[in-house]
């Protein structure tokens, strides 16, 4: 049976944090960059742990960052290249054998979609959050997106199934958004990744945990 793989981005595909990444990058020469980037660190540690609503997370994250288009766009250009070891060839086996695989982030396309399509995604194969931005600067995100909020990576994912015609869809992600997917029951099987960080709360629920891509590919392609 040809099944649908989706994988979440940050800390899966991408081997950090993209939106925290992107705030390091331009706060580098800012006088509070390191207490900044401390507190954007713990607030994105709390919302994917499931200890901070996703959105309130998502408008904590954005206030803090302060970002303008120009280092969204340097960012988005860094981030290449940032691929977690082996996924790489693990994304190309999965295609080779017929998979249809998408790239379902709670982070934003503006900072990911050029690395992810290095990865072979097109951009119909990408569903993130888009920032909203007035005079050149981020003021927020699209809160009409489902991925803005709790449970919006189950809403996609029961998209794509439809989409594409697949009855089993695996989910594939180290965060609590990615485990609620399967929870509530839009994916049909769930594979917890603690290859770039292990969050406590999801290996203590996932029915299958993989702490590297090498157990990650076993699992997917065995």
């Amino acid at each position: 049976m040809t099944r649908l793989v989706v994988f979440d981005v940050d800390s899966t595909l991408l081997a950090l944090e993209s939106l925290d990444f992107a705030v390091e990058l331009a706060l580098e020469d800012a006088g509070d960059g390191d207490e900044r980037a401390r507190e954007l660190a713990d607030i994105t540690a709390r919302g994917m742990a499931g200890e901070l609503d996703f959105r309130r997370s998502l408008e904590a994250r954005i206030a803090l960052a302060r970002l303008t288009r120009e280092q969204v766009n340097a960012a988005s250009k860094a981030l290449r290249g940032q691929a977690t070891p082996g996924i790489e060839d693990l994304l190309e086996k999965l295609r080779a054998r017929g998979r249809d695989v998408y790239a379902v982030s709670g982070g934003f396309s503006d900072l990911v979609e050029p690395a992810l399509m290095d990865l072979g995604f097109s951009p119909g194969e990408i569903r993130a959050n888009r920032f909203v931005y007035e005079d050149d600067v981020v003021t927020g995100f699209d809160t009409a997106n489902p991925l803005s909020r709790n449970g919006g990576k189950a809403h996609v994912v029961s998209t794509l199934k439809t989409l594409t015609g697949r009855e089993v869809a695996i989910m594939v992600g180290d965060g609590i958004t990615d485990y609620e997917a399967f929870a509530n029951g839009a994916a049909d099987a769930f594979i917890g990744f603690g290859g770039v960080v292990v969050r406590e709360a999801v290996k203590s629920r996932a029915p299958v945990f993989a702490d590297t891509v090498t157990e990650l590919s076993r699992q997917l392609l065995g």
